[in-house]
């Protein structure tokens, strides 16, 4: 592929033979002298573009003209041409770290094209000063999808293609945790720009998603990356490869597409996984720029009582200057909620508070899958088991689910007594994405205890990696060895009970029931953990 940008470069910044001359000076270098095949490649791609022809540089021609293949070289079967391109591209860059330090050309090969570019030093620079200094100014954490590549001979499949760009972008649009850059713009500055890196920050976007189609024989392979802007880093990748059916070719890309939002997107997924880490600490991160949802990311996964006060406070400010914020008002029912259970400071009358700040949220926005499951939520405090289950199921479909939400409705199902549908709904956000909250052990702690499965049930309960704030850790673990007869074993987790949560003994079959409707769990738990030591005297 080729583009204005790359003309622009060619024509205006420097002419042939200095072009020529530069590549002179790397072919004569040792790291190029040495391999005929990765002269070739680069002389070949280098003069081609030169003379006007960078449209044919294709992987055939390449093969063919560069590396001596035969005619009937089948680049879809032969992968050469991909793993010297990969060589080339490391191989300049070793150069210019090296000899080539002082070079006023920079010639390279965009990962993702075969096309050279042209650069000054100068303008290179210029680019990294600007990377430094690149600071986005969006109040949301924000993504542009790409136009994918079309691989496939003779760019079949172009309308397949393009949906992908397309489809994505409306996807990722209903997740209100980001702002979604339109695709008009993406493609736009992507037909003038190879480089992810300049397209990113002329988009003001910290992610990007792009992907290659290609046909193999009667197979369609479609590979999709996720990218910071910032950085140009590659932080999750995945191929899909399907059985060609023309009748089910777009069943195949809903179906792709799904998988793609179910796994970037969330609480959970590597969108706002990675944005939280890139931070050095969570109490440097500012709500107004990165929205609530990181720091309910980080109460979520630790649930320590520090972090869901501050959280909670950055919400409640956030609400003051902007009161209908549909994902602060239904964060904040959330945060209250969980806080009530675990004997965390809260508001008065939570369940209720929560109740106001959800349905707030839903009548601002009717369609907010997030609304609907913490609604769910709501129901599950009040014990309306009916109610959230069949809140739960609208939620899933409001939207593509991404991982986190299967996984919180999962967890919903189980405090419901729903152990089937939650084991199911688990199970594949799991699969989805492996990395996730504690509670998700929780809820499979649920579903074998429920099944009297409790060596199985101990194992979740050992997996169940919350801050020590939480009390639940040490109780489970208690109840499941207390019902296997671990009784000497069950001592130090008793002890830590004893020791770190005796101003809520007294509370915790209240507590419990809160969130769990079935009563004979609550029993079977509490039952577990009088074997294994608990006065029961204390909790009753």
């Amino acid at each position: 592929m080729t583009g204005p940008l790359t003309e622009n470069l060619i024509k205006k910044e420097f002419s042939n033979e200095e072009i020529l001359n530069e590549l002179s000076l790397i072919l004569s270098s040792d790291l190029f002298s040495n391999s005929f095949v990765l002269s070739n490649f680069l002389s070949y791609i280098v003069k081609e573009t030169l003379e006007g022809n960078a449209q044919a540089i294709k992987e055939y021609t390449i093969g063919v003209c560069a590396l001596g293949k035969p005619e009937d070289f089948n680049p879809q079967v032969d992968a050469l041409v991909r793993i010297h391109a990969g060589r080339l591209r490391r191989q300049l860059n070793e150069y210019y770290a090296g000899l080539g330090i002082d070079d006023s050309i920079l010639i390279e090969v965009v990962k993702g094209t075969y096309v050279p570019v042209f650069r000054s030093k100068a303008q290179d620079s210029k680019v990294e000063d600007q990377q430094n200094q690149f600071q986005y100014k969006r109040s949301k954490l924000t993504l542009a999808i790409l136009p994918f590549r079309n691989l496939c001979p003779e760019n079949q499949f172009q309308f397949f293609v393009d949906g992908f760009g397309e489809e994505l972008t409306r996807i990722f649009s209903a997740w209100p945790d980001i702002d979604v850059i339109a695709h008009h713009s993406a493609r736009k500055l992507n037909e003038n720009s190879a480089d992810q890196l300049h397209i990113g920050q002329n988009l003001g976007a910290h992610y990007l998603i792009c992907g290659t189609v290609m046909r193999i024989s009667n197979d369609i392979r479609i590979s999709v990356g996720l990218s910071e802007s910032l950085s140009g880093r590659q932080i999750w990748t995945k191929t899909y490869s399907e059985k060609l059916d023309m009748d089910k070719v777009m069943d195949i890309q809903d179906q792709i597409n799904d998988d793609i939002f179910a796994i970037l997107s969330g609480n959970y997924g590597f969108i706002i996984r990675n944005a939280m880490n890139a931070s050095n600490s969570p109490q440097q991160l500012n709500l107004e720029s990165f929205d609530a949802i990181l720091w309910n990311y980080h109460a979520q996964m630790t649930h320590c009582v520090q972090a869901c006060l501050h959280t909670r406070q950055m919400l409640e400010k956030a609400l003051l200057k902007d009161p209908k914020n549909v994902m602060c008002l239904v964060v904040l029912g959330d945060l209250y909620l969980f806080c009530h259970t675990l004997g965390y400071p809260t508001v008065e009358e939570p369940v209720k508070k929560a109740f106001e700040l959800v349905s707030n949220a839903i009548k601002t926005d009717p369609l907010s899958q997030y609304a609907h499951i913490i609604l769910g939520w709501v129901y599950i405090y009040l014990h309306q088991e009916k109610n959230a289950v069949i809140t739960f199921e609208k939620g899933l479909l409001l939207a593509p689910p991404s991982a986190s939400i299967i996984g919180t409705v999962g967890f919903g199902m189980a405090c419901a007594g729903e152990y089937k549908r939650a084991h199911e709904l688990l199970s594949k956000s799991i699969t989805l994405n492996p990395y996730c909250p504690w509670w998700y052990y929780m809820s499979f702690f649920f579903i074998h205890f429920d099944r009297h499965e409790y060596r199985e049930a101990l194992d979740y309960a050992y997996k169940i990696d919350s801050s020590d704030d939480v009390f639940l850790k040490p109780l489970l673990k208690a109840s499941a060895m207390g019902k296997l007869g671990l009784i000497c074993e069950a001592q130090y987790e008793i002890e830590i009970l004893n020791q770190h949560f005796q101003s809520i003994l007294s509370e915790i079959p209240c507590k419990l029931s809160e969130f769990i409707i079935d009563k004979k769990m609550v029993e079977n738990i509490l039952d577990g953990a009088g074997k294994a030591g608990l006065k029961l005297n204390l909790i009753k």
